[in-house]
């Protein structure tokens, strides 16, 4: 079987383009063929890795629409849908409703090439949420353009995942939301861990009780929950890993935090097991890789009740998910004061990554494109 994937993040630094990273070295290690399409930075270029092929196209017509997502306002890239034709795939894998999305739709159409997708950012609300912050920094009427915008992406979302044969959601509250808003066949593509790149062996001690944030430093991320709890705190320390729009602000907010940027390799693993708590108060985040990863790394995680990531806490046992933020500051102070209850819930954290395996997972997702494939 050959399978093309379209996405508009492969190689920026994110838990979906990390998604698929791990599942070209997957397909590479099992023989098995598949076709990336992305954007690239540069100029055009094209990766041979065995069995994988990774076509980068240098977006026509670029907008940054947000921090490190490219829109290319040339929607319509001939040469792609012409290619993807031509290398007669069994089945295609849009990954966005962004720009690579809508040539792959095309692409399916013009080859007759079944389709289908996977749901990974909530981007209604994230739409909603970036243009209340724009209402409000203006001071400009609100009427509710906020929520109207966010249902104009719906509607827009649903034209476009409407068309495919089967959309595979990371989570099943994702999965549940989509069953409401969509009228076509909703499935799980959930997340893997790689457990020893995050492994509790790459701890250094510093002293302090560590509490730690990773991802985009962004409003959507809740991080205001964060920067009202540390701008005063002296029995704990926070670090976030990362960047985005709200770093400037939430540094000034928090001067004693430390801000690392962008971490990879051996220093994301040691930022990760060499802190003592895990915060992530995003409300927004259908998935959320980087709970697994600290997981994985030894750490007690603190996520909110909405989306994804409470789906990876067994509350109480290897983290706390809060019902609100006061909540959200209560259990983080919780952890900090009883360092047993913190070890604890870390030790059981590793135990449950430990259970989630790559392997199974792409298993899984090649035998939903197997069974599509064959309805044709």
């Amino acid at each position: 079987m050959k399978v093309a994937l379209f996405t508009d993040t492969y190689d920026e630094v994110n838990g979906v383009a990390n998604t698929f990273r791990y599942l070209t070295d997957w397909c590479r290690k099992n023989d098995k063929r598949l076709d990336v399409y992305a954007h690239a930075e540069k100029a055009d270029s094209v990766e041979e890795r065995g069995s994988v092929n990774i076509y980068r196209y240098r977006p026509a017509a670029p907008v940054d629409i947000y921090f490190d997502m490219i829109f290319d306002i040339k929607l319509a890239r001939l040469r792609i849908i012409r290619q993807a034709r031509q290398r007669k795939y069994d089945l295609i894998h849009t990954a966005t409703p962004g720009s690579m999305g809508l040539n792959a739709l095309l692409a399916a159409k013009a080859g007759d090439i079944p389709l289908i997708g996977s749901y990974h950012t909530a981007l209604p609300e994230y739409v909603k949420d970036r243009i209340d912050n724009i209402v409000k920094k203006f001071c400009l009427p609100t009427d509710h353009s906020g929520r109207r915008s966010e249902n104009l992406t719906w509607k827009y979302m649903q034209w476009y995942y409407n068309q495919v044969k089967l959309v595979l959601a990371p989570s099943e509250h994702a999965k549940k939301l989509l069953q409401e808003k969509l009228q076509t066949e909703i499935g799980i593509f959930s997340r893997g861990i790689d457990t020893e790149r995050f492994h509790p062996r790459y701890r250094r001690e510093t002293g302090e009780v560590m509490v730690l944030y990773v991802g985009r430093v962004s409003t959507e991320k809740n991080l205001n929950v964060l920067a009202e709890i540390f701008q005063d705190k002296n029995d704990a320390k926070l670090t976030v890993v990362g960047d985005g729009p709200y770093r400037e602000e939430m540094q000034q907010k928090c001067p004693q935090a430390i801000f690392t940027g962008f971490l990879k390799g051996e220093d994301l693993s040691r930022a990760y097991a060499s802190a003592d708590i895990f915060a992530f108060p995003s409300a927004t985040d259908t998935f959320g890789n980087v709970v697994l990863e600290a997981m994985s790394s030894g750490l007690a995680a603190i996520v909110t009740d909405k989306m994804g990531p409470k789906e990876l806490i067994d509350h109480g046992q290897t983290g706390f998910v809060a019902c609100d933020d006061e909540d959200f500051r209560a259990k983080l102070n919780l952890l900090i004061r009883d360092e047993p209850l913190r070890k604890k819930m870390g030790r059981n954290a590793r135990q449950y990554a430990l259970s989630r395996n790559w392997n199974t997972i792409f298993k899984k997702l090649f035998a939903d494109y197997q069974k599509i494939a064959q309805q044709g």
